[in-house]
């Protein structure tokens, strides 16, 4: 069995996976392409609580209950960059796996 790690919420960039957006209306809100790295609501929330005065960020979501989901980067390289988090099942209908 794995432990966990506890510097996963503050993984680098570079070790986030590319997707693209599903469709049209997505890829033309959001930027076509994203960089995501699976990670639950809790973790996003420590993340956005070290790095919210350096890194444009959504507020994280609650976490009266602790759901799996996605940090997301939208705007890839442009100065609208900005992360956020959403729910697995949210991030599957807007963006599929580059391949």
């Amino acid at each position: 069995m794995q432990s966990y790690d506890p510097k996963r919420p503050f993984t680098t960039y570079n070790e986030f996976d590319e997707y693209i957006a599903a469709d049209s209306k997505t890829a033309t809100r959001y930027g076509k392409k994203v960089i995501a790295i699976e990670l639950a609501n809790i973790e996003y929330k420590f993340r956005y609580q070290k790095f919210r005065s350096t890194k444009k960020m959504k507020p994280p979501p609650s976490t009266g209950r602790i759901f799996s989901g996605f940090l997301v980067v939208r705007k890839v390289g442009t100065e609208e960059e900005y992360e956020t988090w959403m729910p697995c099942h949210v991030f599957h209908e807007l963006y599929k796996k580059q391949s």
